[in-house]
């Protein structure tokens, strides 16, 4: 009678000490195998993004999207927004006075979640005065994914090339 009466606190102590999955569990995929998913959500995002194709860049989208260039904001006051919508709106708005616009890759790589672009944007900003300001510069985009769909986009950019470019406009008209 002892017996019984200590079994099921032994197997209480071996199901805590076994190892804790759900039953149906699925297997996680591995890290090469998210970094390629990544890979491919975002090169399509990406490529859409510097040909400012945005009904192509849309779907690939997640509805709580983020967007944010901290290096902007001294120079346009600031770039940034919260949610598919805001972004739709601040790429087809915000970035319609961009008549061209490219990017000579130095460097790209995609590890599990996240992938990173970086490289020389080469780029022309039409002012509201209707001159155009034509740039190079330095330039990094980081994305984030998450259940195939880009939640996080984060640009970085050098604008020491585009302030001396419309400086040099500017003068050009005085």
């Amino acid at each position: 009678m002892k017996f019984l009466s200590t079994a099921p606190i032994a197997l209480a102590l071996a199901l805590l000490a076994a190892p804790t999955a759900p039953l149906f569990a699925q297997e996680q995929p591995s890290f090469a195998e998210m970094s390629a998913a990544t890979q491919t959500i975002t090169q399509a995002y990406f490529d859409a993004y510097i040909a400012r194709d945005w009904d192509r860049l849309e779907p690939l989208l997640a509805d709580a999207g983020t967007f944010r260039d901290v290096t902007a904001d001294p120079v346009f006051g600031g770039a940034g927004a919260e949610g598919k919508a805001a972004m739709m709106t601040l790429f087809r708005e915000g970035y319609a006075g961009i008549t061209r616009m490219s990017l000579r890759p130095l460097r790209t790589f995609h590890s599990g979640q996240h992938s990173v672009f970086e490289g020389e944007l080469d780029w022309t900003l039409r002012l509201d005065d209707g001159r155009e300001v034509a740039s190079v510069m330095p330039f990094i985009t980081i994305l984030r994914v998450e259940d195939g769909l880009v939640v996080s986009h984060r640009d970085f950019a050098d604008y020491a090339p585009f302030i001396a470019a419309l400086r040099a406009s500017r003068e050009a008209t005085e």
